[in-house]
């Protein structure tokens, strides 16, 4: 095998010391930053925070829907309710109704 053919695959020295110089270059430069990362995680955390918040909250809170509510009073009319009915409170309520009536297994 020949000097050149050496050369070609990296075999020459010159090659190692400019790798060398051009990674010892790279240390010195400055670590990139995500700014953009950071300030998602920080939103997200807070958002977490207000979520756990919220549904302690929600825990204490009293039903929307009356005990004796009926499907009729609730549902008989397209009028829009009084005050915002959380979804799991309604759900529950037409499963009962459902159930109730033999419609839901």
């Amino acid at each position: 095998m020949d000097n050149s053919a050496n050369q070609s695959w990296g075999g020459d020295s010159s090659f190692k010391t400019e790798q060398l110089q051009e990674d010892s270059s790279k240390a010195n430069t400055p670590a990139f930053v995500n700014h953009g990362l950071l300030l998602w995680n920080q939103n997200r955390q807070q958002w977490l925070l207000n979520k756990k918040a919220n549904r302690k909250e929600q825990l204490i809170r009293e039903p929307k829907l009356s005990w004796n509510a009926t499907y009729d009073s609730l549902l008989g009319s397209n009028k829009p309710f009084p005050q915002p009915i959380p979804l799991g409170e309604m759900v529950d309520f037409l499963v009962d109704i459902w159930e109730q009536e033999g419609l839901y297994d």
